[in-house]
């Protein structure tokens, strides 16, 4: 198959083509050649390589592009709608959207989701989400092995994050008050509700 080389142009303005140009070359997919050009009107793109490859890469760009203007659009009441689909290609990780809502609630922001989940519409900072998503990531991995259900690695890692407390010490303590069981297997569970734990919780560490 031959190579081949393709132009393409992206609108933008002012510092969002800085922005949008150092996420391309961050996260698209490899091609031979990838040329950013930043110019009044927009970005222009050059890429070399097999057909196949550019098309895949451009379309990749494309939903990269689309996602990440999304998320910058603000509404009138300082909120914004941020897609999933553009923090997890930023972060390269996966996470639960309820549980990065009800966390971003609990540390005073508005947080909701879009019907089909597939936005967050809040008030808080990009860079509070991002940190959030990474704080997540490191609980749930720490935790996996002794707990079970999504449900209460929901609880768990909800609960380590807004008291800054150690996996392990939530563990302790959310067991010591009647918030986790241990079943057949020495794994702990959630006995309650997920969310209704998490206020109990709070209220029992921060009260004290």
């Amino acid at each position: 198959m031959p190579l081949t080389k393709r132009f393409f142009h992206i609108p933008c303005k002012g510092d969002e083509c800085f922005k949008l140009a150092e996420l391309i070359r961050e996260k698209a997919p490899q091609v031979e050649l990838v040329e950013i050009n930043i110019t009044d009107t927009g970005l222009y793109i050059e890429m070399y390589g097999y057909r196949t490859d550019i098309r895949n890469a451009w379309e990749y760009i494309r939903r990269l592009v689309s996602s990440a203007k999304a998320s910058e659009q603000y509404s009138k009441k300082g909120t914004r709608r941020i897609k999933i689909e553009y923090l997890v290609e930023k972060k390269k990780k996966t996470f639960s959207p309820v549980l990065l809502s009800e966390i971003l609630k609990h540390k005073g922001f508005k947080a909701d989701l879009s019907d089909y989940k597939d936005e967050i519409i809040t008030d808080a900072p990009l860079e509070v989400i991002e940190e959030l998503i990474d704080n997540i990531w490191d609980v749930i991995e720490k935790i996996k092995y002794d707990v079970r259900g999504t449900t209460t690695k929901y609880f768990l890692t909800a609960a380590s994050i807004l008291t800054d407390m150690d996996p392990q010490e939530v563990i302790m303590k959310a067991y010591s008050i009647g918030l986790l069981f241990k079943d057949e297997d020495e794994k702990y569970r959630l006995g309650k509700e997920w969310r209704r734990a998490i206020s109990e919780f709070l209220n029992k560490v921060m009260t004290k």
